[in-house]
């Protein structure tokens, strides 16, 4: 017969004082869903996790900067095509009123139409979204164009008058052109002269670690220039009707129909505009589904590492208790014997 002896009593006292820490091991499975609650309870898998981590945190940061492009660029999508929209308007307005032009009133409604095409097209490239003004390059604070048609239009009558070419003066369409071309910076090649802004930069966004995107577009570019051209020369055509008549019995018929060439040219490279936006929208949209399907992974193999199965550790819990019962139970007894029972 064997007698319980302080070895024996010591190692059962042991035994159940692992019991208790893998019991609450399993408890804070249960309660946290982590296999544990430091990185050093992982054993070599913590730095696996820490990289997988760091990882995934840098992949979110380029996700929110194209995300934030994205909405960007769809609403400059939406103010070019307003541009486009406008300009094919003027455009068909071109053609049907041209044989009415020896009528003041139809003339007048011309006029109205193109610095209504003007108001519409400086409204699109003041485009704002979170603050800041999409079409001003990096100068985010400025807005583009702080003007309206008629100062525009005022402007570029100024620079006629300034050419030798005041009001009620004969006037040819390559005069009208010229001052034109002057005051938006076409030829000669110079600043938009509507343009408010200092940046003519377009705006870049990184999209991932080694890669930025341009998608900016800046409201002096050639294209809404080409467009304030063929609005512009509208307006001043229909304006010096009088004085181009003076100078030849097709000069007003040359510089409407130029009008409308250089309509057609702003609607044309606008539209490219947009196509080439679409592109780069693409890409960007490409590029977040990429870093999503990457954070994924890196989520289900950070989930694999340090989260439990808390199914798992219910049962494990549950096998614990029991056994640790059980130890309750002989360490008991234990405590209790003693060389008199067996005398």
């Amino acid at each position: 017969m064997r007698v319980a002896n302080l070895a024996q009593s010591l190692l059962t006292r042991t035994q159940t004082l692992q019991t208790q820490a893998r019991l609450q091991i399993a408890e804070q499975q249960i309660s946290t869903g982590y296999k544990s609650n430091v990185f050093s309870g992982l054993g070599g898998d913590s730095k696996k996790l820490l990289d997988f981590d760091r990882a995934r945190s840098g992949l979110e940061t380029f996700m929110a900067t194209i995300q934030a492009a994205e909405r960007r660029a769809t609403i400059m999508d939406a103010s070019m095509t307003s541009v486009t929209d406008i300009a094919q308007q003027v455009r068909a307005d071109n053609f049907s009123t041209r044989a009415f032009m020896g009528d003041a009133s139809v003339r007048q409604n011309v006029m109205t139409g193109a610095e209504e095409a003007i108001n519409t097209t400086i409204s699109a490239l003041n485009a704002q979204f979170e603050g800041r003004y999409l079409f001003s390059g990096y100068e985010f604070d400025t807005k583009p164009i702080d003007m309206t048609a008629d100062d525009m239009i005022a402007a570029v009558e100024a620079q006629l008058t300034a050419d030798g070419f005041p009001p009620g003066t004969p006037v040819t369409a390559a005069d009208i052109e010229a001052a034109i071309d002057t005051y938006l910076g076409i030829n000669p090649a110079g600043a938009a002269g509507y343009y408010a802004s200092g940046s003519s930069d377009t705006v870049t966004a990184r999209i991932d670690e080694n890669q930025e995107m341009d998608y900016g577009l800046t409201a002096d570019n050639a294209a809404f220039r080409e467009t304030f051209k063929g609005f512009l020369m509208t307006s001043m055509s229909v304006d010096r009707y009088d004085e181009l008549n003076q100078t030849s019995a097709t000069e007003f018929d040359d510089s409407f129909t130029d009008a409308r060439v250089f309509v057609e040219q702003g609607f044309d490279q606008t539209n490219q505009l947009v196509g080439q936006l679409g592109i780069r929208r693409q890409k960007l949209e490409d590029t977040r589904i990429g870093h999503e399907k990457t954070i994924d992974i890196l989520v289900q193999g950070m989930s694999d590492i340090q989260d439990a199965d808390v199914y798992e550790a219910i049962t494990e819990f549950q096998r614990l208790q029991v056994q640790l019962q059980a130890s309750y139970q002989v360490t008991a007894q234990l405590s209790n014997l003693s060389l008199v029972n067996f005398i």
